[in-house]
């Protein structure tokens, strides 16, 4: 068994006993929703465009642990777009001629299992781990995505949320905790995300 497959274990038992934990307290404090949003991202090492954006959208829980503390896991499917230049191809020997930036997407499943503290009435900040699993990636232009990225990655999220009554506004930060460049003999490439979005709550039990 690998580091990787160890780590993604380990996380899979956090997330279980963090369900179970918030299911025994939260009693009638629990809530399932919806959200979108969109994605800015950068990579450090590879030269791309830091204002490129991308999608987000997904399912949200909330269980109450108390008045103003909670614990919200979330399903989220998550693109990071990135235009490099030079490319990708160039960056790992390739010997590409392109002169035209590429476009690379790379689709998450993430879950991120965010500690919740409401500040005031309407205002909360959310801090936690992240895990997401690479479903696909895609590049733009001639030729299929080069296999230089690692099919998952940890990270740590943290952010504010304004609650608008069945509606929220938010913002966070992603920080990539792990090497996503699968390339051994390469540099270190971690990703760092802005992500602005609005949730809907569905149901509240």
């Amino acid at each position: 068994m690998n580091k990787k497959e160890i780590l993604m274990k380990k996380y899979i038992v956090i997330i279980a006993a963090v369900f179970i934990a918030a299911n025994v307290q939260a009693q009638d404090k629990f809530s399932i929703g919806i959200k979108v949003g969109q994605n800015y991202s950068s990579v450090n090492n590879v030269a791309v465009d830091h204002n490129t954006a991308s999608y987000h959208a997904g399912v949200t829980t909330h269980f109450g642990i108390s008045e103003k503390i909670g614990i919200s896991p979330e399903i989220i499917l998550s693109q990071t777009k990135l235009e490099t230049t030079p490319t990708l191809t160039t960056i790992i020997g390739g010997g590409s001629t392109l002169t035209q930036p590429e476009t690379y997407h790379l689709n998450y499943l993430s879950i991120p299992v965010l500690l919740d503290a409401k500040l005031m009435k309407k205002l909360s900040i959310q801090a936690g781990p992240q895990y997401s699993i690479l479903l696909d990636q895609k590049k733009d232009g001639i030729g299929n995505a080069t296999m230089a990225f690692n099919n998952g990655e940890f990270a740590f999220v943290g952010g504010a949320k304004l609650d608008l009554g069945g509606f929220s506004l938010y913002g966070r930060y992603v920080v990539g905790l792990q090497n996503i460049n699968e390339l051994q003999d390469q540099t270190k490439w971690k990703t760092t995300q802005w992500q602005l979005g609005i949730g809907m709550s569905l149901f509240n039990f």
